[in-house]
């Protein structure tokens, strides 16, 4: 495009904007474009609109209030920056185009942000005199020594002509300061930027024409506050491509007008940030489109897959996406567009490739240059012409002037480049932090839990515990809709990255804190709960002893004795574990006091270690109450093969409120005591302790894995005795057709023969660690394999482990059911079901037939074809 760019006349009678135009300054081709479009509308904000001829007056008005006050030669001039104090209207980039014209830098001040702050950008850059409105005047005047407002229309009859002249008068070069834009102080100090003419021209060249996102022609949607480098951008390209500003201030408009204006205006491209997207989406509604965008860009954070499906939802397929990063030293750095047939990536979506005339590369932990890898991602480009404003010794560290000519700036980010030369940025280099001596990025976090369903936002930071001296990770998050558990959020980080990635802490917000230019504010973060009781150390020798398995279970440094074991995250894995450790100590025994069962009633250090040492033998160790509480009618859970009814818990806390839930275990496996040897005794015992619970029908069973086969037998042995069995729900389990289930294999006769033995002595003879529940599972495992029963009339609800190996046998329920029934896949594998994130789907179907009155049947007759999905 840029070759032969300037001989490429387009209809508004000016050459298309092209790369060859960095070679030059930005004041004449602002000029040519404006006299061009005399007549049109260049700039717009709702209020007023400015022709080119407007803007040719109104920007000379202000060049002479500036040198007024500032007359001085062009050297003398470049170290007199002049403040640009106004809203997000035309006024300001007349006011823009006016100073750099005089051959002043400008310093374009946000109204939003504090007098005092503003008055430190002013004082750094070095400016007395700021450009104002009526507005804003009293403001300007706390942070500059001089206020000038050439404000005002165009009088009648102005002379553009003249006024372009005059706009023209004063000279610059090419590597001259134009603008000075103040970073957002995310990584320190906020720095000027001191910015030049060659480089704004080839950003704002890369930004429209050079990406192909919009030019001459296009009316652009401008909605990013001036102040910044990204609303710098924009307003600059607009009058050097030939494009129509229309200005939206989403700070003092709500977002949702935006969907009017954007129709109003015609605009074809927006230029937004992705929370403003965010606020668009949820604005439209389910059913809300946007109708005539070709351009949709968004820089400044993470934006995630599930982002751009949205967008790409109201937007519709002749839209590209362009996901852009950049900083205040760089511009725009990279870009990955999204055309209409393109799927939007999962997780955090990449920034992309470089953009026309960058190189990127990353720096390893040598200090090495690599063109693929992970590290500190460097820019080099012949057009990086920015400095830190009066600050040679801080340019000096991330600035390198190469042999070649060009320039490489050392980011503060950390990203991935891949071989085809794609960046995924991981987060900022001053955001890693060590846990457990290993180094972690954050943004790895928030990019998971960024794409949980119940998750807005997510932002992961790391924490010093001022007990301990120890960082650890605290995750921010937002809900979508409805609060989710901690511990269900840190289940999800443990299913999918190292425990070393796993979040100490979880804080729900309303909204994660920004600053007034849109990004988010680390600073506003609040501290993270220590507990969610009062905060105590072990009171006692015993306490210690406890209080030391807790933490060693739970991979925490410390825990409270009154913190709940399951609200750090435990789950009934963890309680075993746990159970096995206090016995291993050789001065408790444990699982003859229902030990995971008595984790359920006394989850904290201080409850758990004075249960254990004060609890009698119960006289039905094999009933775990999960959820007592409620008035319905009771549903009983029977846990698997080796498994305690405490792996149910978090499925019964999911079921719908006001029916109790409780569980069923093995006999011996937490009193050792003789286990029973059949399904059928299992069965009998089970329905023995049902009916001291509920004497008469009509009664709610289910089981998981073996526990579905010995609700099935228990339903069958209730029924016989005259009892109505309500509902029957299966939980992944085996059908009773042995030729289903896998046999065992063995290295050797010998190992056979000890596995013979281990089984014998299943609940007879203690076992060290976690062997006792093992011996379980296998006893469980010899005992399905030998059950078979009569087909079952019953209304009937069986779940399948979709993405489990033995999905395909599990799913051959039919031969074995003559009622109502319907076998459901359901995502996740055998015990992941009863798991966060997967078991909330469970626990809802689950509920569905609990409350028959508001489930759909699709067949409930027992007739030909029974319900499947």
């Amino acid at each position: 495009m840029g070759g032969n760019a300037t001989t490429d006349v387009v209809d508004e009678g000016f050459t298309r904007f092209s790369e060859e135009h960095a070679q030059g300054q930005l004041i004449p081709r602002i000029v040519d474009v404006a006299l061009a479009r005399a007549e049109e509308v260049v700039a717009a904000d709702g209020a007023a609109r400015l022709r080119g001829a407007d803007l040719l007056v109104r920007a000379a008005r202000v060049r002479e209030a500036v040198l007024a006050h500032h007359a001085a030669p062009g050297a003398v001039a470049q170290d007199l920056p002049v403040a640009v104090l106004r809203g997000h209207d035309v006024g300001a980039v007349a006011a823009v185009v006016g100073v750099i014209a005089a051959g002043h830098p400008v310093v374009v001040l946000d109204p939003t942000t504090p007098a005092a702050r503003l008055r430190h950008y002013v004082q750094a850059a070095g400016a007395t005199l700021c450009v104002s409105d009526a507005d804003r005047r009293s403001t300007a005047a706390q942070v500059a020594d001089t206020v000038v407002d050439p404000d005002g229309s165009a009088p009648a009859g102005a002379d553009h002509l003249a006024a372009a002249a005059a706009l023209l008068g004063t000279t610059a070069a090419p590597d001259d300061v134009a603008v000075i834009v103040y970073t957002s102080g995310s990584t320190g100090a906020p720095k000027g930027v001191a910015c030049d003419h060659r480089s704004i021209l080839h950003d704002t060249w890369v930004n429209s024409e050079g990406t192909g996102a919009y030019g001459a022609g296009s009316v652009v949607a401008h909605l990013l506050p001036m102040a910044f480098s990204a609303g710098t951008t924009p307003t600059l390209a607009g009058l050097l491509a030939g494009a129509r500003l229309e200005l939206f201030d989403p700070r003092r408009r709500p977002v949702t007008d935006l969907p009017g204006f954007l129709a109003d205006v015609g605009a074809d491209v927006l230029l937004a940030s992705p929370a403003i997207l965010r606020g668009l989406v949820t604005a439209l509604g389910p059913a809300g489109r946007l109708d005539g965008l070709r351009t949709v860009t968004m820089a400044g954070e993470t934006v995630h897959g599930a982002e751009l499906a949205a967008v790409r939802r109201v937007v519709g397929p002749d839209c590209v996406l362009r996901n852009r990063y950049g900083s205040t030293e760089t511009w725009l750095m990279t870009e990955y567009a999204i055309g209409g047939d393109d799927e939007a990536p999962e997780g955090a979506t990449p920034v992309g490739w470089a953009v026309p005339g960058a190189r990127l590369q990353v720096e390893l932990e040598d200090g090495a240059l690599a063109d693929t890898g992970s590290g500190r991602i460097v820019l080099t480009s012949r057009w990086l012409g920015a400095r830190y404003w009066r600050n040679p010794a801080k340019t000096a560290e991330v600035f390198t002037d190469n042999p070649d000519g060009s320039r490489s700036f050392r980011t503060s980010d950390v990203g991935t480049l891949g071989a085809d030369g794609c960046l995924r940025l991981l987060g900022r280099r001053d955001h890693s932090v060590k846990i457990r001596g290993l180094l972690v990025e954050p943004g790895e976090v928030d990019a998971l839990l960024f794409a949980q369903p119940e998750v807005r936002e997510a932002l992961v930071v790391g924490r010093e515990n001022p007990r301990t001296g120890r960082t650890g990770l605290v995750a921010y998050v937002v809900p979508e809709g409805p609060r989710p558990q901690a511990s269900a959020i840190r289940a999800t980080v443990r299913e999918n990255l190292p425990s070393h990635m796993v979040p100490e802490h979880v804080v729900f917000l309303d909204a994660l804190p920004r600053t007034e230019r849109g990004k988010l504010d680390r600073s506003l973060l609040p501290e993270p709960p220590r507990s969610s009781a009062p905060f105590e150390i072990p009171r006692s020798s015993w306490e210690e002893v406890v209080h030391e398995q807790f933490c060693a279970v739970l991979e925490l440094d410390d825990v409270s004795v009154h913190d709940d074991f399951f609200e750090l995250g435990g789950d009934s894995l963890a309680a075993e574990a746990l159970v096995s450790r206090i016995e291993a100590l050789g001065d408790a025994q444990v699982s003859t006091r229902g030990g995971t069962s008595l984790l359920a009633q006394a989850p904290t250090v201080a409850s758990f270690a004075a249960a254990v040492r004060s609890t009698t033998r119960s006289a039905r160790p094999t009933l775990v109450p999960l959820r007592p509480e409620g008035h319905d009618r009771p549903l009983f859970l029977v846990a698997g093969a080796g498994g305690a009814a405490l792996a149910l818990r978090t499925l019964a806390r999911r079921i719908a409120p006001g029916i109790p839930v409780l569980g069923l275990q093995a006999n011996g496996l937490e009193n050792r005591a003789l286990p029973d040897w059949s399904v059928e005794r299992i069965a009998r015992r089970h329905v023995a302790t049902v009916r001291e619970q509920q004497p008469t029908g009509p009664y709610r069973l289910a089981g998981h894995s073996l526990g579905g086969l010995v609700a099935l037998e228990m339903a069958h042995q209730l029924r016989r005795a005259g009892q109505e069995v309500e509902l029957l729900a299966v939980l992944d389990s085996f059908p009773p057709d042995p030729a289903l289930m896998p046999v065992p294999q063995y290295p050797s006769t010998l190992a056979k023969v000890k596995e013979g033995l281990s089984l014998a002595l299943t609940g007879v003879k203690a076992h060290a660690g976690l062997g006792h529940y093992v011996r379980f599972f296998r006893q469980g495992n010899f005992l399905q394999r030998r059950y078979t029963t009569d087909v079952y009339d019953g209304r009937t609800l069986v779940l399948v482990a979709a993405d489990d190996v033995d999905a395909p046998a599990r799913r051959q329920w039919g031969p074995h059911l003559s009622g109502p029934f319907e076998v459901v896949p359901v995502p996740g594998e055998h015990m992941s079901i009863l798991r966060e994130p997967r078991v909330g789907l469970v626990a809802d179907l689950l509920s569905q037939w609990l409350r028959p009155e508001v489930v759909d049947l699709r067949d409930p007759s027992p007739a030909p074809g029974h319900a499947h999905r």
